[in-house]
């Protein structure tokens, strides 16, 4: 086998030092022209080329940004990544991919993990409750933005939407319809900001329209069974319920079903809502009603602030995109009694 050519063979056939080839193929203006097509010539008669990986470290550079999110089960958090990558993609950037579940709490060695393979940038799904996490990418200048909930008050940048103002103004909606007796069927919240955040507006909701205690919340793991079996517990013990909010359009698919099970007709005797506008969710029998969320757009201006800090050290405002209210004809005023 033909020995690889080394650095410091096209240095020797050329007549220049081996910093002079380096310098011709890392920072090409600083070479003389007569110098540079001498180095580059040689180079391509001896078959060299520069090793990316070697000139990467060099640079301290990797052309890698790490997302880490909840799971990749749920179609909202592909949509989302799919847009982050091809815009990092575009620019000659690789994504690497940790799902860590929903609890906040333990961010800490992914985070860690993912610098330490050469992360240049984070992308990180919901608020950090890691301090661990926080103090490490403080330490090290990693630039880092949270998305999915908008963080005025944090001191990383977030780029998202307010999981708050979305569902409340979904709540303030079924109790204009006259919805008194409502249950909120919520993903987990340990160290889940935007589950608690959703929470905390339907209680206020509910507290403000004076029906604090026909209000319920039933938490559970994002499945569809587990949308059904909720749907069986509420009808059971629960009845007088006129109205389920889900938090996720994956929950009311397994409300909808159940229904069907129960002999329950939607709208006429009961509502259901959904979260996320998942591409199902307006062809479901009936189809939902439910809050829009800027999924793809959140990770395409995710990826472009994250590559102008990376570049040029621009630093990342937070930005609060927008979410809407769909309204479909799962939802209607409560049946008479």
């Amino acid at each position: 086998m033909k020995p690889k050519t080394k650095v410091s063979d096209v240095a020797h056939r050329a007549r220049v030092s081996v910093a002079t080839v380096s310098r011709t193929f890392n920072t090409p203006a600083a070479v003389r022209e007569n110098v540079r097509k001498r180095v580059i010539a040689v180079a391509q008669s001896l078959g060299y080329s520069p090793n990316p990986a070697a000139k990467a470290l060099r640079m301290q550079r990797t052309n890698i940004v790490g997302a880490v999110v909840p799971t990749l089960d749920y179609a909202i958090y592909a949509q989302m990544l799919n847009s982050f990558q091809t815009a990092l993609s575009a620019s000659g950037y690789m994504v690497f991919v940790l799902t860590v579940g929903f609890d906040n709490t333990h961010l800490y060695e992914p985070v860690r993990l993912l610098v330490d393979r050469g992360a240049e940038a984070l992308l990180i799904v919901g608020r950090i409750e890691d301090d661990r996490a926080r103090t490490f990418l403080a330490e090290r200048r990693i630039p880092t933005v949270t998305t999915y909930s908008y963080q005025a008050d944090d001191p990383i940048p977030s780029i998202g939407f307010d999981n708050y103002a979305a569902t409340r103004q979904l709540a303030d909606y079924l109790v204009r319809l006259g919805h008194r007796h409502m249950v909120m069927i919520s993903g987990p919240t340990r160290g889940n900001d935007r589950q608690q955040s959703r929470i905390r507006a339907f209680r206020e909701a509910a507290a403000e329209a004076g029906i604090a205690k026909t209000a319920q919340v039933i938490e559970r793991t994002y499945s569809l069974r587990e949308g059904a079996a909720v749907m069986r517990s509420i009808h059971a013990d629960f009845p007088a319920t006129t109205a389920v909010m889900c938090n996720s359009d994956v929950f009311a698919f397994g409300v909808l079903s159940e229904c069907k099970n129960l002999r329950l007709h939607v709208p006429e005797d009961l509502t259901v809502t959904g979260f996320d506008n998942q591409d199902f969710a307006g062809l479901l029998d009936p189809p939902l009603t439910t809050i829009a969320v800027p999924a793809t757009e959140m990770g395409a201006r995710s990826a472009e602030a994250l590559l102008n800090a990376v570049k040029t050290r621009q630093r990342i405002a937070s930005a609060r995109l927008e979410t809407n209210l769909i309204v479909r004809s799962s939802t209607a005023s409560p049946p008479s009694r």
